[in-house]
């Protein structure tokens, strides 16, 4: 049972709230890896899908973040870019944000504190 637990943790969650007309943000608890990355693609599709503009991906409750998980949120901030919107990272850890500058991808997803 505590494996289960365990891994429940890791599994992440997705709240998604409107809070402008053209802004939603999308809190994300647990890990994002390629084990999730299906998940999060789908979370920020239906974002997108709203004709939102502005996607803030609050990453407060991120414990983890893998290269396919920068990979989706890449493709999200590119494809919001190119229709004038923006994808804002908030609250990432420092960890995240280090990964986030290692990359370049801080160049392209707009890195909040």
């Amino acid at each position: 049972m505590a494996d289960d637990d365990a891994a429940s943790d890791r599994e992440p969650r997705f709240e998604q709230s409107q809070v402008e007309e053209t802004a939603t943000v999308l809190r994300v608890q647990g890990e994002l890896d390629i084990g999730s990355a299906d998940a999060l693609r789908a979370a920020l599709d239906s974002a997108e899908a709203a004709g939102t503009t502005v996607i803030r991906l609050d990453a407060t409750g991120v414990h983890f973040l893998d290269s396919t998980a920068l990979g989706v949120i890449l493709a999200s901030a590119q494809r919001l870019s190119a229709r004038g919107g923006r994808l804002e990272l908030v609250n990432a850890s420092p960890a995240v944000r280090r990964i986030l500058d290692m990359t370049l991808i801080a160049r392209t997803v707009h890195l909040i504190p």
